[in-house]
């Protein structure tokens, strides 16, 4: 799912926030970029924000 489409289907609801980004499949990093990107105070931001939670930043392993 294009991170566009998440922000409006979140933008829109009337349930909860983190219910709802939940069943959202989307690529993590591009939440966790866009987000670094955003305007604050904004919808955009407020949505981004719940993607991120439900949604972690993979951790990358360093090999030795």
């Amino acid at each position: 799912m294009k991170l566009a489409e998440a922000i409006k289907i979140l933008s829109t609801t009337y349930r909860s926030l983190d219910t709802v980004a939940i069943t959202l499949i989307v690529d993590a990093n591009e939440v966790h970029e866009a987000l670094s990107k955003a305007e604050a105070g904004t919808v955009e931001e407020l949505c981004l924000q719940h993607l991120a939670r439900v949604h972690p930043k993979p951790k990358v392993k360093k090999e030795a």
